[in-house]
């Protein structure tokens, strides 16, 4: 694996000191706190299915530790619960409908309601969180509950019923064996790769404000990353471990003619491609993920929210959101720093300026602050701080200059009289 001189190989081990630790006790803990609320919350979403509230509870539990490593205070993992439980419910509503209505007919159905008990539901998280669940013993177990409910639907039909009507419930049947098994798979794998990337012996490679780096992985796939970037690569990353995870944006040249997927966590979002190239996008102050295909398909997504996405198209992901095409001012946003444009659509120019740090290197303020709420859209070469000052300047209506030693924007639309501007510092700080 090597990189360029502009990478720099952070401390595996280390960590920012705000960062929570979520191990596997401080999770029981959580577990403990958290339960019975977030049950009490599940069962009154899911109305006369609250016999489901467990699960959707463990799993909640379960998708906490596979993001474990964004959270950085308690509250942030209290939220994601909450959060979660919530689309679970409503997903597991929307199944249930879909298979009444496949089953076509009105029978009130009948459970045998078994209370989980926190004991019980804890235990059913520690298999998930080790992988039991996803053996072919547990395969072959959720393959027979399928078929168990399938014959439950099938005897309620009436026995005038069309003979065609048990050979259609028993295809739904296979169909949801079949989905539930490719489902379960994909879970085992997130689950693995997200043991390695959150391991202490991974690999991180970064890059500082102003610096484009690039790695070239072991699998020979090519990362070319942007400034303030920071890559985890597990220690066995390889044809049988291509996953990455990513703070910043990259675009990823994906070594073809390997049968392993290469796998790319980013914030909520999961990105799977096959010998393709794509960007990302997923600074961490970002309030979504943006994934740009250049040459390809790449599918994007979280769980089974996942989307295809074909080459010259985009996608954004919000947090606990199905993924959604990106519009195009989005679209060059993540991506035209690829052919070396830093591009900005429509946003408060105190947004802006913390960019102008992180791609050029400045380090500029708005006098006064009110300037900071005014609307900037422009493009401008990354080789050229001049173009981006003036391109501020034109869209906010502000003029660049100086107060002593620092850079600042100031109100060109204002009467009153400002300081002069520094025009021989304003060329000094604009190159190309």
């Amino acid at each position: 694996m090597s990189t360029t001189f502009d990478a720099r190989e952070g401390d595996s081990t280390s960590s920012p000191s705000s960062q929570l630790v979520l191990d596997e006790e401080s999770l029981h803990r959580t577990f403990l706190a958290e339960y019975a609320e977030l049950t009490a919350e599940a069962r009154a979403d899911l109305g006369d299915a609250t016999v489901l509230a467990p699960k959707v509870v463990e799993g909640a539990f379960v998708h906490a530790w596979d993001s474990r490593a964004r959270f950085k205070t308690p509250v942030e993992v209290h939220n994601f619960l909450v959060e979660d439980v919530h689309h679970a419910a409503a997903r597991a509503l929307s199944r249930r409908a879909a298979a009444k209505r496949f089953a076509g007919h009105e029978h009130a159905e009948a459970h045998t309601v078994v209370e989980t008990t926190p004991e019980q539901a804890w235990a059913h998280i520690l298999h998930a969180l080790h992988g039991e669940e996803h053996s072919p013993q547990a395969l072959a177990a959720a393959a027979a509950v399928s078929r168990h409910g399938a014959a439950e639907h099938i005897s309620h039909v009436s026995e005038e019923a069309a003979p065609w009507k048990p050979i259609l419930f028993g295809a739904i049947a296979l169909a949801l064996i079949l989905g539930l098994a490719a489902f379960l798979t994909r879970v085992s794998a997130d689950a693995r790769f997200a043991k390695a990337l959150n391991a202490p012996d991974v690999r991180i490679v970064s890059s500082t404000a102003a610096r484009i780096g690039v790695v070239t992985l072991d699998d020979g796939s090519k990362v070319r990353f942007a400034p303030e970037t920071k890559i985890i690569i597990p220690k066995d990353f390889g044809e049988d471990m291509r996953a990455v995870k990513l703070e910043g944006s990259a675009v990823f040249d994906v070594k073809q003619g390997l049968p392993k997927e290469f796998r790319v966590y980013a914030g909520d979002a999961t990105v799977i491609a096959k010998g393709t190239s794509f960007t990302v996008r997923a600074y961490l102050g970002d309030s979504a993920v943006s994934v740009v295909t250049n040459e390809g398909m790449v599918s994007v997504g979280r769980g089974k929210e996942m989307m295809d996405v074909p080459a010259g198209k985009a996608v954004v992901v919000y947090p606990g959101k199905a993924p959604r095409a990106a519009s195009d001012a989005e679209k060059t946003e993540a991506d035209a720093w690829r052919s070396g444009n830093f591009s900005v659509s429509n946003r408060p120019l105190g947004e802006v300026l913390p960019l102008l740090s992180r791609w050029y290197g400045l380090h500029i303020s708005a006098q006064p602050q009110s300037l900071n709420d005014r609307r900037v859209t422009f493009t401008a070469s990354l080789d050229s701080t001049r173009q981006a000052i003036r391109g501020i300047e034109q869209s906010a209506k502000v003029t660049f200059g100086y107060v002593g030693m620092n850079m600042v924007f100031h109100d060109s639309t204002a009467k009153a009289a400002e300081p002069a501007k520094d025009t021989k510092g304003a060329k000094k700080a604009g190159r190309g």
